[in-house]
């Protein structure tokens, strides 16, 4: 046991220098030192490892053994691999009991794509308290599409409702930013109808700059319609209102990052 110690505190060290060749696109050197790390149980040295032998990266390519060593992650707790393991159980229409559980363990662990799940399967099941507390739980997480559910399914509210789906398009929800176009429009509030039917028509992509050019394509293409009726002076007032909203938008944006598989975010 005196021996252990040392070997545990090498290993983070070791798993950072994993981890960095991996996103570099270096996986032969990653392969390297994770295999040793995953030998040892290490749970997200078996994961990223796995997701190299599923998908023949750094390696000849191995699915049967792949599969094994993220089922050894899921096991040692990492949850994008009890994440990936539910949705291929999901494919081959596997145990539902399991497929929960692993969901459940991975959404104890603060996963937002976990608790999404739970949350539609609370709703599909009519176990509304449940779901709701998921709902909660996405959001605190990060998923922007929890407070977009909760608008829609959970408050009465008008101003309420505006206020979780506003939060949900600051983070890059398109679905919000159309139901709030919407409800503007039929509240014949020109400036923000057009003003959110251009921020759910042009966003910029999750991992991209904002593109005006694009957003005022939008306005044009899809959005032009809700203030077609005015007169050129007072269109040209309300076109005035959507550039200052657009900017007080954007100026507070934050993109959300979805769940993908096999994938280190630059905060791990």
């Amino acid at each position: 046991m005196l021996f252990a110690v040392p070997s545990l505190a090498l290993a983070a060290p070791a798993l950072d220098d994993g981890i960095d060749a991996y996103q570099q696109g270096d996986f032969e050197k990653s392969a390297s030192i994770f295999t040793p790390l995953a030998d040892q149980g290490d749970a997200t040295a078996q994961y990223l490892l796995s997701c190299q032998m599923i998908n023949g990266a750094g390696m000849a390519a191995d699915q049967d053994a792949g599969w094994q060593m993220l089922d050894h992650a899921a096991q040692n707790g990492n949850m994008d691999a009890q994440i990936l393991q539910a949705k291929r159980l999901e494919a081959m229409q596997g145990s539902l009991g399991d497929i929960h559980t692993l969901y459940e363990n991975a959404a104890r662990q603060g996963s937002a794509q976990a608790s999404m799940w739970l949350a539609l399967d609370h709703l599909q099941n009519d176990r509304k308290d449940k779901a709701r507390e998921q709902l909660d739980n996405a959001w605190a997480a990060g998923d922007p599409r929890a407070a977009t559910m909760i608008a829609t399914r959970f408050t009465t509210d008008p101003e309420q409702r505006q206020e979780w789906l506003r939060k949900a398009a600051e983070h890059g929800e398109s679905h919000a930013a159309a139901y709030l176009a919407t409800d503007f429009e039929k509240s014949d509030d020109r400036a923000r109808a057009m003003g959110w039917c251009a921020v759910a028509s042009g966003l910029p992509g999750h991992e991209a700059n904002i593109d005006w050019e694009k957003i005022g394509n939008a306005i044009a293409k899809n959005c032009a319609h809700l203030d077609a009726d005015m007169e050129p002076q007072a269109r040209a007032e309300n076109r005035k209102q959507v550039d200052v909203f657009l900017k007080d938008f954007f100026a507070s944006y934050q993109q959300w990052q979805p769940w993908r598989p096999c994938v280190i975010s630059d905060g791990q």
